[in-house]
């Protein structure tokens, strides 16, 4: 049978010379060939003989221009192989039966090699498959059932919900009921965030997005910028938003600066000042703080924000005055004494204090701080809150002084410390016991090389209210300490109950299950009591993965990172069961073992 199919099998050579045959005849005919020749039914049998093989090779052997419905090939199925072995593929084109249904039944496969060997692995799988579900039937048949075997396979599946808090997840979309048989087999939440992000990138000017209608009057108002003179008694946020599209467009330019910076505005923020100059910058402030701004924002201030910016608000009178944010990024301009002085002349409503890249800033700062927000000058309503310093070059006498040489940081709620060569242990410690237990809520030591797991005992001890945790880039903590500093130790304050825990391009070893796992357990429980009452045992030789999930009066974390680190599927456990109903962001980055 295979020599018979070899034989009758044609090579795209012989389909070409049936063709050229075809065409031969064609061209006699139309070279004015003799009558008798036009007349010989035998010559006119030929030639068509000729015409049909080749349209039949030709369709068989290339891209056909007409359809293949009508070749049957009984031992090829195009259902059982989707890699055609002809040159320039295939056409398949399924035919239309009764009632408009797909007649699948009609083979149009080409017979190649490649088609044949899928189709015969397709049909040994099936045939395994078969194979298979026979040998089960029959050991299902010859195997004694009891009673109560359905009653012992449903303790069993509760037994593996109770050991894999996970598979006991609902969605919010699911749990609501808002759902349909279209949408239950996709994950909403996963289109959600792609659909959110492709808005944020594209900024609603994309194709395959709908911007919304707040985004069509930010994209019209910024078109037209050139023509606003006024924008009136709008929110904040708008302002925001126009500014960071000016930005993106290359419009944030002097005139639009006056537009957002107009009159009454509490809040001035702008994400780009490259553009701004001091002296309009000054213009502007000496309007609005006598009307009441509250707070200044800046990023790339370095060329509107100065001495003579300072100066400016400095020679103000003290009750014009009633700033209590400033934060200030990229002002290479300003100088250490500058800043001291700023700091004096807004003392008395200041309340925050964030600076990033800011070269010139010294000791003199620290001794401001020192000095104006101290309780010996015996104003009671300055106190500072807030306190952020990234990538700023302070020396470690300077930051001694911050928590050595008065109580000015004693109500602090917030300390960022990131990027600071001079930070090691003993800064953090002095800082950090210059603050009153359990005012502390968030700490930020962030891609400091220095510091050590002595840093952890500090923030134990005084961190008793510490609500976010940040330690980005420590590279010399280790698993122990860590595993330590969410233990419950008797002489220790209870583990601190984060929302917000961030162990991100620490040493990829020591961030494991382990410490994911008590630290989750420890953010769940308000103290050791609450643990206690809801009869749970959270003693450090208990398997975290027994936990149950039905933790009902627990919060639990909202913001995790541990990115480049060596946890597994036990911490993603651990997270469903006492996270599930707070978690909003989980980044688990180049983490090869979940």
């Amino acid at each position: 049978m295979s020599s018979n199919r070899r034989s009758n099998r044609r090579t795209p050579a012989a389909a070409a010379a049936a063709v050229a045959v075809a065409n031969n005849n064609d061209n006699i005919e139309a070279s004015g060939g003799d009558d008798n020749d036009t007349n010989n039914p035998r010559l006119q049998a030929m030639r068509e003989r000729s015409r049909a093989v080749a349209e039949r090779e030709a369709s068989r052997l290339a891209r056909p221009d007409v359809s293949l419905a009508s070749r049957k090939l009984g031992h090829a199925s195009k259902t059982k192989s989707a890699v055609s072995s002809t040159p320039f593929g295939q056409l398949m084109k399924n035919t239309k039966g009764s009632g408009g249904t797909t007649n699948n039944n009609e083979a149009q496969e080409w017979c190649g090699p490649f088609s044949v060997a899928r189709q015969m692995i397709a049909a040994r799988e099936d045939a395994r498959r078969l194979r298979l579900q026979q040998t089960e039937e029959v050991e299902n048949d010859n195997k004694e059932h009891h009673p109560l075997d359905h009653v012992m396979e449903e303790a069993k599946l509760q037994q593996q919900r109770k050991e894999n808090p996970s598979m006991n997840w609902i969605s919010r979309r699911h749990r609501t009921g808002n759902t349909n048989d279209a949408t239950n087999n996709s994950n909403y939440y996963v289109k959600r965030r792609k659909r959110f992000h492709q808005q944020k990138e594209l900024m609603g000017m994309g194709g395959n997005s709908v911007p919304s209608l707040f985004q069509l009057c930010i994209n019209y108002l910024v078109d037209n910028f050139d023509h606003v003179d006024s924008l009136g008694l709008v929110d904040h946020s708008i302002r925001v938003a126009l500014c960071e599209r000016l930005v993106a467009q290359g419009k944030m330019n002097g005139a639009a600066f006056d537009v957002l910076a107009e009159e009454g505005v509490e809040t001035l923020e702008l994400v780009d000042c490259a553009q701004v100059t001091q002296d309009q910058f000054c213009d502007a402030i000496k309007v609005l703080i006598p009307m009441g701004l509250r707070a200044i924002l800046l990023q790339h201030c370095g060329r509107c924000f100065g001495g003579e910016a300072v100066n400016t608000i400095v020679g103000m009178k003290s009750d014009e005055i009633q700033l209590f944010a400033l934060s200030l990024s990229g002002a290479f301009l300003l100088s250490d004494d500058d800043l001291s002085r700023l700091i004096g002349a807004t003392s008395r409503t200041l309340s925050s204090i964030d600076l990033t890249a800011c070269p010139l800033i010294g000791p003199q700062f620290c001794n401001a701080i020192g000095e104006h927000f101290s309780s010996s000058i015996g104003d009671v309503t300055n106190c500072l809150l807030e306190l952020s310093l990234e990538d700023i070059p302070l020396k470690k006498e300077a930051l001694l002084t911050l928590g050595a040489a008065s109580n000015a940081l004693r109500n602090l709620k917030s300390l960022k410390l990131k990027s600071i060569e001079a930070v090691d242990d003993e800064v953090v410690e002095i800082i950090l016991n210059s603050i009153d237990e359990g005012s502390l809520e968030g700490i930020d030591l962030s891609s400091n090389s220095q510091l050590t797991d002595e840093v952890l005992s500090s923030i134990r001890r005084r961190g008793t209210n510490l609500r976010s945790l940040q330690l980005s880039g420590l590279r010399n903590l280790s698993a122990i300490a860590l595993e330590a500093f969410f233990t419950p130790i008797d002489d220790l304050p209870s583990p601190p109950m984060l929302r917000k825990l961030d162990l991100s391009h620490c040493s990829h070893d020591e961030i494991n299950d382990a410490v994911v796992m008590l630290a989750a357990k420890a953010s769940s429980f308000r103290s050791l009591a609450d643990a206690v009452n809801s009869e749970i045992e959270i003693s450090s030789s208990v398997n975290p993965e027994n936990l149950v999930s039905e933790i009902t009066n627990s919060l639990g974390l909202v913001h995790v990172n541990v990115s480049g680190s060596s946890i597994s599927d036990k911490s993603m456990e651990m997270l469903a069961a006492t996270c599930k109903s707070s978690l909003e962001e989980l980044d688990v980055g180049f983490c090869a073992g979940v």
